[in-house]
């Protein structure tokens, strides 16, 4: 269960580092960062902003690196833990019991 999970949530962060990129060109062309600049500047008199450096693409991708690995930890150990408590349950109750096997 825990090689079939992992795998499973590496395709999710695959799929997530793809969305989030595809999102901020999304964003960045329709003028969204702009718009958040300019009102950020506009607040506080264009002092000490460094709103820019946070909307850019590598900090977008940083972060959603950072959440994506968090996520693949948390995935793979959540169901491992769940499969592992779905079987005692079964075991002691009765009921089906999934097995997973290499073949």
């Amino acid at each position: 269960m825990t090689k079939l999970s992992f795998a499973f949530s590496l395709c999710v962060f695959l799929i997530m580092m793809v969305a989030v990129a595809v999102l901020w060109f999304v964003l960045n062309s329709i003028g969204v960062f702009d718009s958040v600049t300019d009102a950020a500047d506009t607040l506080t008199n264009g002092t000490n902003t460094d709103v820019s450096n946070w909307l850019s693409f590598g900090r977008a991708m940083q972060i959603s690196l950072l959440v994506g690995a968090i996520n693949v930890v948390l995935m793979t150990a959540l169901a491992t833990l769940g499969a592992l408590l779905y079987n005692l349950c079964a075991e002691m109750i009765g009921g089906l019991e999934v097995t997973l096997s290499d073949q």
